[in-house]
C-alpha cells in the first residue's frame, strides 16, 4: 500500500497549484477530486490542459492514482432524461481520466431515490446493471476501470440504500461480469452503515482498486482524520493487508480542511506521519 490524499484538501487551489503544493510537502501520491476534474475540464481547451497535468506529474514524480466522477451524479436516476445524462457524464470523465494516465475513476452507485420496496429495490438493481454495463463498455475503450464506492445508511434511520453493503457491489458486478469494474471502500461509509469492516473488506477481495479513508463517531460522514472518532484501525489495516491491497491508503478528509493554509500545511505533515505508523504498525 502506498500512502495519498485526494487534493480537495486544498480546494482553493487550482489544479496545477495543487499538485505542485503536495509535491512540497512531500505528498506525491494522489486521488484528482470531483472538483479538481471539473476546473480542469470546464472549457474547450481540457484535453491540451489535462495533458498539461500529465507532463506537470511526470515532471514532479507525482503519481495519480485516482479520480472521483462528480459526487451529483446518479446512473440509476428515475427520470431516464436525466440518467442518460448522468451516464454519459461518467463515460466522459473516463476520457478525461485516460488523458491523465490514471488507472481508477472511483463514482457512487446509482440509487440516491432510496427504496422502500422489494419491487423498487428489483428495479434500482436492474437499472444499475444496465447502467454499469455501458459503463464498463467505455473503460475497457479508454483503459480504465470504474470503482464503485460503497454508500452510506444509517440504519434504522434511512430508507434502504442501494451500495451500503459490499454484497450489494459485488452482486452488480457479478451481473455486468466485467474486469473494468471494481470497488471503492470508504471506511466512513461503513462506518455509519455499522459494517464489520475487517469483513466488508475481507467481501472486496481482489475487486478492491480504491479506498476513501476517514473517520467519524458513526453518526454521520464526518471526514475526520483516523482516530478522530470510533473506526477500530488496526482491523481495517490488518484487513486490508490480509487480501494484499496494493492500491492507495487514500486519506478523505475534508472535514478537516476549514482552516488557514499553514494550518492545513501542519495537519499534512502529521497525517502522513500518522499513515506511516498504522501501515507500519498494524
Amino acid at each position: 500500500m502506498q500512502i495519498g490524499i485526494w487534493t480537495s484538501f486544498y480546494i482553493d487551489l487550482s489544479p496545477e497549484n495543487v499538485l505542485l503544493h503536495f509535491a512540497e510537502l512531500g505528498w506525491r501520491d494522489l486521488e484528482v477530486s470531483a472538483e479538481h476534474g471539473r476546473m480542469a475540464t470546464q472549457d474547450a481547451t481540457w484535453r491540451e490542459r489535462l495533458k498539461d497535468l500529465r507532463k506537470l506529474c511526470e515532471h514532479n514524480e507525482i503519481k495519480l492514482w485516482q479520480m472521483h466522477t462528480p459526487l451529483e451524479l446518479d446512473v440509476a436516476n428515475p427520470d431516464p432524461k436525466r440518467r442518460e445524462n448522468d451516464i454519459n457524464i461518467a463515460a466522459k470523465w473516463a476520457e478525461y481520466a485516460h488523458e491523465l494516465r490514471l488507472p481508477h475513476l472511483v463514482i457512487h452507485p446509482g440509487g440516491k431515490q432510496r427504496a422502500e420496496t422489494d419491487n423498487e429495490k428489483a428495479e434500482m438493481f436492474a437499472i444499475n446493471v444496465d447502467s454499469f454495463t455501458r459503463l464498463a463498455q467505455v473503460a475497457d475503450r479508454f483503459g480504465v476501470k470504474f470503482c464503485i464506492e460503497n454508500m452510506q445508511e444509517r440504519i434504522g434511520q434511512d430508507k434502504w440504500r442501494f451500495g451500503a453493503r459490499i454484497s450489494d457491489l459485488n452482486e452488480l458486478i457479478d451481473s455486468v461480469d466485467s474486469d473494468a469494474l471494481g470497488i471503492c471502500f470508504d471506511s466512513s461509509h461503513a462506518n455509519v452503515t455499522k459494517l464489520d469492516m475487517s469483513q466488508a473488506i475481507h467481501e472486496c477481495g481482489s475487486r478492491l482498486l480504491a479506498t476513501h479513508i476517514s473517520d467519524n463517531d458513526g453518526s454521520g460522514d464526518q471526514h475526520k482524520m483516523p482516530f478522530g472518532g470510533n473506526i477500530d484501525w488496526k482491523s481495517v489495516v490488518s484487513a486490508l493487508k490480509d487480501i494484499d491491497y496494493a492500491g492507495l491508503f487514500n486519506l478523505e478528509i475534508p472535514g478537516e480542511n476549514k482552516a488557514p493554509r499553514p494550518v492545513r500545511d501542519a495537519r499534512m505533515n502529521y497525517a502522513r506521519e500518522v499513515l506511516r505508523y498504522m501501515l507500519e504498525s498494524y
